[in-house]
């Protein structure tokens, strides 16, 4: 091979790493595009409140991401409540989840919390009650939780749509 095929091989190469990586730099999603989970709904006493959305793995259109979150964010301003609560809650999706767990964890003077962005908190609570739920969408709950804060967690997992942890913050008076 001659010395002038050998450098337009080289070039060849180099244009096209360098078209390749500009590709790649404009086609890069943005933060609009990211794919986040649509939150979940808890009603309780005919107040509505809108989860926090946690760890996710979760895809949309041939793309998907996960997030991993060392706390559970739930709203700044919890849902009032006594302690035998039926509460409404609604996933985000409306086919029936293939597996759906809640978790009630009471805030302690020993969990950690801190303020997140966009009015949410983080808490780091420890160890709660766990529940299994029936596989539906939009179902009633009813709890009796113990007077204070109560962080509630609810975990989906869809077949095509993927896993999320929703959290929502309860005050029992």
């Amino acid at each position: 091979m001659n010395n002038r095929t050998k450098y337009a091989i080289f070039w060849l190469v180099i244009i096209t790493l360098l078209v390749t990586v500009i590709n790649l730099q404009l086609n890069r999603p943005s933060q609009e595009d990211s794919i986040i989970p649509p939150p979940a709904i808890l009603a309780i006493g005919g107040k509505e409140q809108i989860s926090g959305i946690g760890t996710y793995c979760w895809n949309e259109a041939l793309r998907s991401t996960c997030a991993d979150y060392e706390g559970i964010p739930t709203p700044e301003e919890p849902l009032n409540s006594s302690p035998q609560i039926a509460a409404h809650l609604s996933l985000p999706i409306k086919t029936s989840p293939q597996e759906l767990r809640l978790q009630v964890i009471q805030v302690t003077k020993n969990d950690s919390i801190e303020s997140h962005s966009q009015g949410q908190l983080v808490w780091r609570p420890g160890v709660g009650k766990d529940f299994t739920l029936p596989l539906e969408s939009e179902q009633d709950v009813n709890l009796t939780l113990d007077p204070g804060l109560n962080v509630i967690v609810v975990f989906p997992r869809w077949k095509e749509e993927g896993s999320a942890s929703y959290g929502f913050l309860v005050k029992v008076q």
